[in-house]
């Protein structure tokens, strides 16, 4: 009956909505959480076969939440050799910013710290499954909210997929970025500082006038017995400006 027909329809639809709907949410979870977790109940307990494990980074400016990290890198396991990718300057430059150090100083850094065993500089931005069996690597370690670059919303997406990833936890608190901040907040304070270790302006990128006449707040008890100097860079600049 026609009767018979309409809820044949009406189920059929309801049917296909919450199919649907599962589908949208199982997809929503896998994009949330991609991570499969690794096989590592037996692993690292023999030293002749250590875990090779992989962090990379800029490690740019090096401080003690890079050390914190590839420590807690290192102590995943009981035998571990821990391999460290640098970042080549010219893609940080492009994905990043412009760092501090050069890769062969970030590198350097990097192969005096205790905990690291190999360096590989420079290392891909996106680390491939391809890139990690070619070095003989277990397991990738990083933080594990998606990181996202260019098309890619992960750029570690294929390694967690693939069960080669060890989540990290970061260092709250510093970053190379919050030390950054530091030193343009107090721009004046440094460029004084090194004023005074016989920097010469050229090297600091100020002119000679702004090199006399600059004078940090910190500082300011000694313009007492700088007083002349100080009018007459003022009026210079004055000068200059008008």
């Amino acid at each position: 009956s026609t009767w018979d027909q309409a809820k044949m329809e009406a189920k059929g639809a309801a049917d296909a909505f919450f199919n649907k709907r599962k589908q949208s949410e199982d997809t929503k979870k896998t994009i949330a959480d991609p991570i499969k977790k690794p096989k590592t109940e037996n692993e690292g307990n023999d030293p002749a076969n250590p875990v090779r494990l992989y962090c990379d980074g800029v490690f740019d400016l090096f401080h003690f939440g890079h050390a914190r990290l590839l420590e807690s890198c290192k102590k995943f396991f009981k035998y571990t050799t821990l391999v460290v990718g640098v970042t080549s300057d010219a893609e940080t430059k492009k994905e990043k910013g412009y760092p501090v150090m050069n890769e062969f100083e970030r590198a350097e850094t990097i192969k005096h710290c205790k905990w690291a065993d190999e360096v590989i500089c420079p290392c891909p931005w996106i680390p491939s499954v391809a890139f990690l069996k070619e070095h003989k690597i277990n397991y990738i370690c990083h933080d594990p909210a998606p990181y996202k670059c260019g098309a890619l919303d992960d750029a570690y997406g294929e390694v967690k997929m693939a069960g080669m990833f060890l989540a990290t936890k970061r260092t709250e608190g510093v970053s190379t970025s919050d030390l950054i901040v530091r030193i343009l907040k107090d721009y004046d304070e440094y460029v004084w500082r090194n004023l005074q270790k016989k920097y010469p302006p050229k090297e600091l990128g100020i002119s000679e006038e702004y090199a006399l006449y600059i004078k940090p707040v910190s500082y300011t008890h000694l313009r007492a017995h700088e007083t002349l100097r100080y009018l007459v860079c003022r009026l210079l600049l004055e000068k200059k400006k008008h």
